[in-house]
């Protein structure tokens, strides 16, 4: 099918970051210099980031082949996204990792939980930090984790093509975990 294939580095992360300043800050914020120092932006922008840095550079790590693809039908409708109030979808792409030659299961694993569990540690230093400063960037930093935490916890959803469906499978004990912390750390208060 045309243009449904994906787009490559580094043409895949200019698409995926502007498709996504889109849908955070919708397109009557984006103008805004506020917006650009928000929480919400910075989370996403942090979160999203990481999560898929990790994904790649943990197979990387352990010989895999991995590389951020953005897919044009989720760039697009990411974009859309950033027309509709009150609704934000960021799904414009993935990181793909295959093997050079042969097959490491181990490697490709923890690959996929390292996606999470980057969401998982920025949100926990992000609500230790709101625990040591007071007022504003007590409030921010909050927001911060929170939005880490529902990064992690929507990820970790076992329902295909989702990070947590792979992870369920593979490794039980290390969802669990991944899931209870990513629950609480959305949950924590802001």
């Amino acid at each position: 099918m045309r243009g449904s294939r994906p787009i490559g580095e580094p043409v895949s992360w200019i698409l995926a970051l502007v498709s996504m300043i889109v849908a955070v800050g919708k397109i009557w914020n984006i103008l805004k210099p506020s917006f650009y120092t928000s929480p919400y932006f910075i989370g996403v922008l942090v979160g999203f980031i990481g999560h898929e840095i990790a994904h790649r550079t943990v197979a990387r790590r352990h010989g895999l082949y991995a590389e951020f693809y953005a897919t044009p039908y989720g760039v697009l409708l990411t974009f859309l996204t950033g027309f509709i109030p009150g609704i934000v979808i960021l799904a414009p792409g993935y990181v793909g990792v295959t093997a050079y030659y042969v097959y490491n299961p181990r490697g490709w694993v923890r690959s996929v939980e390292a996606g999470p569990a980057t969401n998982i540690v920025l949100g926990l230093l992000a609500l230790g930090a709101s625990l040591l400063v007071k007022g504003y960037w007590s409030h921010y930093m909050s927001i911060v984790a929170m939005i880490n935490g529902w990064i992690a916890f929507f990820n970790l959803l076992p329902i295909p093509p989702l990070d947590g469906s792979k992870i369920f499978r593979a490794d039980m004990n290390g969802w669990i975990v991944m899931f209870v912390l990513s629950l609480l750390l959305w949950m924590a208060p802001s």
